[in-house]
C-alpha cells in the first residue's frame, strides 16, 4: 500500500494544503516557512506509532473550522486490500485505482474517523468500523521520520546488538579506508548488515516491531569502535535502515511498506557522497518523501518526483510536472538541460527565457551594474534553445514558475514569440522581443559598436566593417560568453546611459514578478 494523495487543513503552520504523491519517491521543495515541520509532524502524527495523536493545539491558531486530514491510500499491487480484512470491502475507483479515503476532523477535543466513497462523501459506517481502519492503515504504512542529522539521542533501547554492526560498520570505517565510501562500499556495507539482521531474527522469533527499531536507530551507530564523523552517521543510519527493511521480518505482517520521512539528506555530505547514498536508498522498500535545498540532488531525481510548494496567505500550493503534461522526450530533455544543468532553477521565484549564451551571461551582469542581485532576488536565468522552447513553457506552468522570456527579433524569435503567446500560463508570463536580429546586433545598435569592434580587430579597428562580419569576428575570438563578459566591462564605465533599455526593462519586470511571488 501507499499514500496516493494527502490533504491538510488547519493543522499547525498549514491552513491548506493538496498533495500528490507518488508511490517511490516525491521530493519537496520549497523556501522557508512553507510548512515542512507541520507536515512531517501531521504524517507522525496520523501514521506514525499509536501513542501519537491529534489534540486542540495542533490547530492552526485563528483558522476557522476544524482540523481536517484526509488520506488516499492506493494498492502497490493489484488486490492487495483484498488480503486485509479490515479494508477489503471499504476500496472505491478514483480514475480506475482501488483507494480507501480516510478522513480524521478534529474539534473540542475529539477526533472522529470517516471513510468516504469516491465522491468524498462519508460511507454509512460506525465509529468503531472507521477506528480500525486507521489502526490497520497505522500498521501497514506506518511513518517513520528518518533523521540524518540532527545528533546522538540520550536513549540506547536499540534491540539491535553491538555483534550485529561491529563488522558492517568497520568494513568501510576502516582507519585506512582510502576517501569517503564508494557506492560499491555502501551497498556492500548494507548487504552485510541485513545478513546478520535476517540471522538474528530467525534465532530470536521476538523482535521489536518496525517503527521501534527505526526511532532507535540513531544510537545504532554507536557499535563502531570509533567514533564517527557526521557523514560517517548519516552513512551508518541509511546501511541501518536498508538492513530493517530489507531482513527478515518475523513477527510482521505481510505486505508492510513504511512511509520514509528524509529531511535534507545533503546535510553535511559532498555531492558525490550524497550521489552514492541516494543510490542506497532508492533501494530501500518504502515510499519516501523527501526535502532538500540542493540543487546537486535535484541532479539525482526523476523531474517527475519534485514538487515546489508555495505558501500563499490561506495555504500552501503544492506545484509538480503530471504524466500529460511532459512526454518522455520533453523529460529526457528537460532532465540534463534544466535539472541537471541549471539545477538551482526549481529553487527560484521566477525565470528569465533566454535562447542562448551571450543573454544567460549579459542579464545577471547587467542587473548587477544597474545595482540588482538577481541571485539574491530569486531569479534564475534559463537558456531554452537546447531543450525546447514548449517543453520548458509545459515545466514553467506545472510548476507555477513566473517567467519572463527574451527572444531576438529574426523569424525564430518571431516564433518563439508565437509560441509563447499561445502558453496557457497558471502563472505570469511576459514577454520581450528585441528590436534586432540577434542580441549582439542589439548591442551594435545601442551603442557598443565600437567594443565589438574592438573585440574583433583589437584597439585599432577601423569602422568601416559590416556589423554581421564584426560579429562573428568578435565571437570567433572570444566565444560568446567572453564577448558579453567584454561588452559588460564597457557598460560598467556609464550603466544607466550603456545598458540598454530594453535589458533593463527585462530585469526589472523579473524582480517585479518574483517579489510578487513571494507576496502571494
Amino acid at each position: 500500500m501507499h499514500l496516493r494523495h494527502l490533504s491538510i487543513r488547519n493543522f499547525r503552520g498549514l491552513r491548506g494544503l493538496q498533495l500528490r504523491l507518488r508511490p517511490d519517491t516525491t521530493v519537496l521543495i520549497g523556501e522557508n516557512q512553507w510548512g515542512r515541520s507541520s507536515l512531517t509532524r501531521v504524517l507522525e502524527t496520523v501514521l506514525g506509532p499509536n501513542d501519537r495523536r491529534l489534540t486542540d493545539a495542533d490547530r492552526t491558531i485563528e483558522a476557522s473550522g476544524p482540523l481536517e486530514i484526509s488520506l488516499d491510500i492506493g494498492e502497490s499491487r493489484p488486490g492487495e486490500f483484498d488480503c486485509c480484512a479490515a479494508i477489503a470491502g471499504l476500496a472505491c475507483v478514483i480514475y480506475g485505482h482501488r483507494v480507501v479515503r480516510l478522513r480524521l476532523v478534529h474539534e473540542a477535543g475529539t477526533t472522529l474517523p470517516s471513510i468516504l466513497n469516491a465522491n468524498g462523501e462519508p460511507l454509512p459506517l460506525d465509529r468503531s468500523t472507521a477506528q480500525a481502519v486507521h489502526d490497520t492503515l497505522r500498521v501497514h504504512i506506518p511513518v517513520i521520520r528518518l533523521s540524518l542529522w540532527d545528533g546522538i539521542t540520550q536513549t540506547d533501547d536499540s534491540s539491535i546488538p553491538a555483534d550485529a554492526w561491529t563488522s558492517a560498520m568497520n568494513a568501510w570505517m576502516a582507519p585506512d579506508r582510502d576517501g569517503p565510501p564508494s557506492r560499491q562500499d555502501l551497498l556492500e556495507s548494507a548487504e552485510a548488515a541485513t545478513k546478520e539482521l535476517s540471522d538474528r531474527r530467525l534465532r530470536d522469533a521476538a523482535s521489536q516491531d518496525l517503527v521501534s527499531e527505526f526511532r532507535a536507530l540513531p544510537s545504532a551507530w554507536r557499535h563502531a569502535d570509533r567514533q564517527p564523523a557526521n557523514a560517517d552517521r548519516i552513512c551508518a543510519m541509511l546501511i541501518a535502515a536498508h538492513a530493517l527493511l530489507k531482513a527478515d521480518r518475523r513477527g510482521v505482517g505481510e505486505g508492510v511498506r513504511p512511509i520514509l520521512l528524509v529531511e535534507d539528506p545533503e546535510s553535511h555530505l559532498h555531492p558525490t557522497l550524497l550521489s552514492n547514498l541516494w543510490s542506497l536508498v532508492e533501494q530501500l522498500p518504502a515510499q519516501r518523501l523527501v526535502t532538500t535545498n540542493s540543487p546537486d540532488f535535484l541532479g539525482a531525481i526523476d523531474l517527475r518526483a519534485i514538487r515546489r510548494l508555495v505558501r500563499r496567505p490561506d495555504r500552501t500550493v503544492a506545484f509538480g510536472v503530471k504524466s500529460k503534461d511532459l512526454s518522455e522526450s520533453d523529460v529526457r530533455r528537460l532532465s540534463y538541460h534544466i535539472r541537471a544543468l541549471r539545477g538551482g532553477a526549481f529553487f527560484a521565484r521566477a525565470w528569465i527565457l533566454v535562447e542562448g549564451e551571450t543573454e544567460f551571461w549579459s542579464l545577471p551582469g547587467a542587473a548587477s551594474l544597474l545595482g540588482h542581485d538577481l541571485d539574491a532576488e530569486g531569479i534564475r536565468v534559463v537558456e531554452f534553445a537546447q531543450a525546447g522552447l514548449e517543453s520548458v513553457l509545459r515545466l514553467a506552468g506545472s510548476l507555477a514558475m513566473p517567467i519572463h522570456a527574451l527572444v531576438d527579433g529574426d523569424a525564430a524569435g518571431r516564433g518563439y514569440a508565437e509560441v509563447i503567446h499561445r502558453h496557457d500560463a497558471i502563472a505570469p508570463c511576459r514577454l520581450t522581443v528585441l528590436p534586432a536580429n540577434s542580441i549582439e546586433r542589439y548591442f551594435w545598435d545601442r551603442g557598443l559598436e565600437r567594443a565589438i569592434l574592438e573585440s574583433a580587430y583589437g584597439s585599432d579597428a577601423g569602422s568601416g566593417r559590416s556589423p554581421g562580419r564584426a560579429i562573428d569576428d568578435a565571437i570567433r575570438r572570444h566565444t560568446k560568453p567572453g564577448l558579453a563578459r567584454r561588452l559588460l566591462d564597457v557598460m560598467a564605465a556609464d550603466p544607466e546611459r550603456l545598458v540598454p533599455k530594453e535589458l533593463g526593462d527585462v530585469i526589472a519586470s523579473a524582480i517585479g514578478l518574483a517579489r510578487q511571488s513571494v507576496r502571494g
